[in-house]
């Protein structure tokens, strides 16, 4: 039976089996390989590069928050010292003006008593005129003298 002998047919195969196997490994060695290789040689450079600029970004953004967290800080320090100025001076201020203002009113009160005292003064001279004169009156009325001629002191 030719058709169940398989040894020449086996061997041809076999033949073309290696020479396609053959070319497949030289053509995916000598050009596709190269080019896949070289494709992911530019993948690797392209995610370093870019790995490697990231990291410059978060070291410069890290650098920024810092300085800017500085910069809040300082804000936050002068605006303590200027609210501290700005307390300090308006107590000063306002005891200069506490002073000026307690001055004025002793200096009106002094200025009252006076006028107090003068007023007291003519009301008391004047008082001890009309006694006089009462009394000069009722004594000349009592004595029927004149009031004129009687001299009180």
């Amino acid at each position: 039976m030719p058709q169940l002998e398989q040894t020449e047919f086996f061997l041809s195969q076999l033949f073309w089996l290696v020479v396609l196997f053959v070319i497949l490994f030289v053509v995916l060695t000598y050009f596709t390989l190269p080019k896949i290789r070289a494709f992911l040689n530019k993948r690797d450079t392209f995610i370093n590069d870019h790995l490697s600029k990231q990291d410059d970004l978060i070291k410069k953004a890290e650098t920024l928050i810092n300085e800017y967290e500085n910069k809040i800080i300082q804000a936050k320090q002068e605006a303590d010292s200027i609210i501290n100025n700005a307390k300090s001076q308006a107590l000063e201020e306002s005891g200069k003006l506490l002073k000026i203002t307690e001055d004025k009113i002793k200096q009106q009160i002094k200025d009252t008593e006076d006028r107090i005292n003068k007023e007291k003064k003519i009301a008391l001279e004047d008082l001890d005129k009309e006694i006089n004169a009462s009394a000069s009156l009722f004594i000349a009325k009592v004595t029927n003298q004149s009031s004129e001629e009687i001299k009180l002191s």
